[in-house]
């Protein structure tokens, strides 16, 4: 009795492991999860990189911006803070942080602050204060200032923020020279200006 079901389970047996016909669909279960990952992972870098390029671009057009006027007002400041701000866009700007900085050269050859605004509309560094975040101070002149852009964006990730738990920090430095002048002054609304 043994060896006639043996006999009957033996063809079985054979057939089911020669048998591929699921091999397909078990390799894909398998595979899936992988492929979700990597696809994911992609579009999420690439949306990084894009929120990357556009704090360069938001940075670089402030500082541009500035750097073309002669003297600004603090609502020309508001303006051109509300303006880079939908360059972000449509990314969250309220992660976004402004600094928009005129340094100078005091009596000792040293860079201070000649004023500062960010977009807070606080006064980030007090005017005569040292400014140290200059890569090269040489760039300066003894008559002339330098236009400096700090803008710091956090970006929380759309698809993957429940895997990637911590924002990520991008910030960026960008320098011009006033075209129009040698110092862009700030003034306030009853015309006073800085010197």
């Amino acid at each position: 009795m043994r060896g006639r079901t043996m006999k009957r389970l033996t063809p079985l047996l054979t057939r089911w492991r020669d048998c591929s016909n699921g091999i397909a669909a078990v390799e894909f279960a398998m595979l899936l999860p992988v492929m979700v990952v990597i696809f994911f992972g992609l579009l999420e870098t690439s949306n990084a990189m894009t929120v990357n390029r556009k704090v360069a671009i938001s940075a670089n057009t402030l500082a541009d911006l500035t750097a073309q006027s002669e003297f600004l007002y603090e609502d020309d400041i508001d303006d051109l803070f509300e303006g880079v701000m939908t360059i972000v866009e449509p990314n969250d700007p309220t992660g976004m942080q402004l600094r928009l900085i005129s340094v100078i050269l005091d009596s000792n050859g040293d860079p201070v602050v000649h004023w500062s605004r960010d977009s807070d509309d606080n006064t980030p560094y007090a005017a005569g204060d040292d400014y140290t975040s200059l890569d090269d101070d040489t760039v300066l002149s003894e008559h002339g200032s330098l236009i400096v852009v700090e803008m710091v964006y956090v970006y929380t990730p759309g698809l993957t923020s429940h895997f990637i738990k911590s924002p990520i920090t991008f910030s960026r430095q960008t320098i011009r020279w006033p075209r129009l002048t040698n110092r862009v002054q700030l003034c306030d609304a009853a015309d006073n200006c800085t010197t």
